[in-house]
């Protein structure tokens, strides 16, 4: 009966009951909300640009290494994913087994987050790889190569507080996250980065051409919860 009695609680507390919400201007504040310090009841409208950092095949790493290899490979590209996006000023808000998400606030958000991805594909090309192949040997008797997606939307998403004291966590509601999430899906290799279209007319002009080239490729069209938004990806690198 007491299970009963939380789970009754805890409709009336969702449920039942409103959010209090405010709404974040899209100005110069960078910052993304600690969801430790939001309450369970409030709610904000963030414009924001979302980045999923997905690594690929790691079910085939698992069937041609020992668990502990596989372990310190996923460890080594989420910490190192991690730390690119944190230098770019991203927050990290959800890690989902071999993938992690980062938010970025503030008005260059859209190039911040495309530098962001850009740095992964080099660190995991030119570090990160050679690193795995040198230690382990199933890696490098097998040559399997570390491959990854990422996938950027921008708009403004409701973030809230979901969960109980300490078993929570922060969720985005919104077309960005769920955008993002669903590019960093597509398998498009070596366009690793793949960007919403509101993005890519909103970045500055070292994140679109080099040498005088454009970097990107597209649009493309993606169908996502009916309605139809389109794409561009790049198989460039940022050097870090």
């Amino acid at each position: 009966m007491a299970l009963k009695a939380d789970v009754e609680s805890d409709i009336v507390k969702t449920v039942n009951t409103s959010l209090t919400t405010t709404e974040r201007n899209d100005g110069t504040i960078e910052s993304v909300p600690d969801p430790a310090k939001m309450s369970y009841s409030e709610g904000l409208y963030l414009p924001s640009t979302y980045l999923y950092a997905d690594m690929r095949d790691s079910s085939g790493l698992v069937g041609i290494a020992p668990a502990d290899t596989v372990a310190r490979v996923m460890k080594a590209y989420l910490s190192v994913s991690t730390r690119i996006i944190r230098s770019n000023n991203g927050h990290i808000r959800s890690f989902d087994g071999d993938r992690v998400m980062g938010i970025y606030a503030g008005p260059d958000r859209y190039t911040r987050a495309v530098k962001s991805a850009m740095q992964i594909k080099w660190a995991m090309n030119e570090l990160v790889q050679p690193a795995i192949t040198k230690q382990f040997p199933s890696i490098r008797n097998n040559n399997w190569q570390l491959k990854h997606g990422c996938g950027i939307a921008s708009g403004k998403s409701l973030l809230v507080r979901a969960g109980f004291r300490g078993n929570d966590d922060m969720i985005s509601i919104g077309t960005a996250p769920n955008l993002a999430a669903k590019l960093s899906d597509l398998r498009e290799h070596p366009y690793n980065t793949i960007i919403g279209g509101g993005t890519y007319k909103q970045l500055s002009r070292e994140a679109i051409v080099h040498k005088e080239e454009n970097m990107w490729t597209g649009p493309y069209d993606f169908k996502m919860g009916g309605k139809n938004y389109t794409y561009y990806k790049t198989s460039y690198r940022w050097r870090i």
